[in-house]
């Protein structure tokens, strides 16, 4: 019986011994906080736009023949936010805008008319990362909701404009390098696609730059 008693308390001395070293651990564990193996930020940079179907005699990936002030290279911009499940895999949101291109053509008679196009929208992607000390490589693939909005007008008079929203890949890759504590600089490809309620297929990449922070 003593056996068993001495037995016991041994047990529990050992566990209250323990308690305080796993507490311990808990709270430096705790004191990475919520915000653990995330990240985010924001891009500005060039999109480029072209046609998956396009038109007859059409040159520059965009514009027809006959066009003037073709710009398929408008400036676009995204904003991101992500968390890493591992260092070589995680997930990640964006909203993003490829810039809005355009076109303009002579109807004669001193009128002119300009086409523009724009694709914006938001995605879930998932990451695989390599990291290499303070340098960090990536590759996305994922889905976004798209909208490509098409508009004509004619001597800055708006005459036709449609919306068009649906499901699209997208993809992308980039690399980032630690400049300060958590803060990187980050240099990013991304690629989108939209179709027009009239079938026109649009592709737009975005080469962008800028600044996030990892917590």
């Amino acid at each position: 019986m003593r056996a068993a008693h001495l037995a016991t308390w041994l047990v529990l001395g050992a566990v209250l011994g323990a308690a305080p070293l796993t507490g311990g651990a808990q709270v430096v564990t705790d004191q990475r906080g919520p915000l653990a193996n995330t990240y985010a930020g924001a891009n500005v940079g060039v999109g480029n736009y072209r046609y998956t179907n396009p038109p007859v005699a059409t040159v520059d990936n965009l514009c027809p023949v006959g066009s003037f002030d073709c710009k398929n290279k408008p400036v676009g911009w995204k904003l991101y936010g992500g968390y890493m499940i591992i260092p070589y895999f995680g997930l990640e949101g964006s909203f993003f805008t490829m810039g809005e291109a355009h076109f303009k053509e002579d109807l004669g008679g001193g009128s002119t008319r300009t086409a523009k196009v724009g694709i914006a929208g938001y995605g879930l992607s998932m990451v695989g990362a390599v990291p290499l000390g303070p340098v960090n490589l990536n590759g996305r693939v994922g889905w976004a909701a798209t909208t490509i909005t098409r508009k004509d007008d004619v001597d800055g008079v708006i005459v036709a404009r449609g919306d068009h929203s649906r499901g699209e890949p997208l993809f992308g890759a980039g690399i980032d390098f630690r400049i300060w504590r958590g803060m990187i600089l980050r240099l990013d490809w991304d690629r989108s696609r939209a179709t027009t309620e009239l079938g026109e297929k649009f592709e737009a990449d975005l080469y962008s730059a800028g600044i996030g922070w990892r917590f």
